[in-house]
């Protein structure tokens, strides 16, 4: 009887119920979000790379190798990216060992790909393509000026230097643009952007080698000489030709004018005298 009665005592142990190893939906989005805090400093030159693409795809024939080359800028730069952006998030620390290398890379890519892009084929005029070309060269190139190799530099630069490498920037462009445009109806205007592209380039690669000691008064004078080019420039080259419509000769010519403008306003505004 005692015994029956001890059986029916017994407690059955029940286990214990699992953990679901289904992901709540909190947990994909805080993944998500951390996944796409690592491409902070890059995320815009993955914005340019999928607008590229797209505009691409949009204009995409068969059999075109320049369309093929806008393509392929694209998906690698997006490739590598990603790339970068996944392996930092499964192994922190690997942004670090490969920013560098990539942000360089990209500033290359991107500095090339864009001048065919935007000087050849496809995307010659003011659209989506064209912009995002531009707006990829541009994101690389301030990624790799502020990777951590190059960033106190940046910072450390006269305001001065960085007019005047934006100024070398235009005077390359317009000279690119310009050559293609001598030898028809506008060539006048074409050699005169020719010969101020030129004598932008020459002149402010000397102003970056000695900006520091070159005297204030030759700088002012320096100044006002690129003004009057490039309001020239400028204005002849836009309002008569050959860049009436918006293309890389027209943003150049009036990028060029407006840096002349700060550069000299800068130069005439300084309070330090260099003797």
């Amino acid at each position: 009887m005692s015994s029956d009665q001890g059986s029916d005592d017994e407690v059955v142990s029940t286990p214990e119920p699992r953990p679901s190893a289904q992901t709540s939906p909190s947990e994909i989005m805080a993944t998500t979000q951390a996944w796409a805090k690592v491409a902070r400093a890059f995320v815009y030159v993955e914005v340019a790379s999928l607008v590229l693409l797209f505009s691409t795809l949009g204009v995409w024939t068969s059999g075109d190798s320049y369309k093929a080359y806008s393509l392929s800028v694209a998906v690698i730069s997006l490739g590598l990216c990603l790339i970068i952006q996944t392996g930092e998030f499964v192994q922190p620390g690997f942004l670090d060992r490969t920013e560098k290398g990539v942000s360089l890379f990209l500033f290359l890519w991107w500095g090339i790909g864009t001048g065919i892009i935007t000087f050849k084929s496809p995307f010659t005029t003011t659209s989506n393509g064209y912009f995002s070309a531009w707006a990829g060269f541009l994101f690389a190139t301030h990624w790799a000026l502020n990777t951590e190799s190059f960033r106190s530099k940046v910072e450390e630069a006269e305001k001065g230097r960085k007019l005047a490498s934006s100024s070398l920037l235009c005077g390359l462009v317009t000279l690119f643009a310009c050559i293609p445009e001598i030898g028809f109806y506008y060539n006048g205007n074409a050699i005169w952007g020719l010969t101020a592209g030129i004598l932008t380039f020459i002149s402010t690669l000397f102003i970056l080698q000695k900006y520091d000691d070159i005297p204030i008064q030759m700088l002012k004078l320096y100044s006002a000489i690129m003004f009057v080019i490039w309001a020239t420039v400028a204005g002849v080259l836009t309002f008569d030709g050959p860049f009436r419509d918006t293309g890389n000769g027209y943003f150049a010519t009036w990028g060029g004018f407006i840096v002349a403008v700060f550069f000299a306003n800068h130069q005439f505004s300084r309070e330090d005298e260099i003797v």
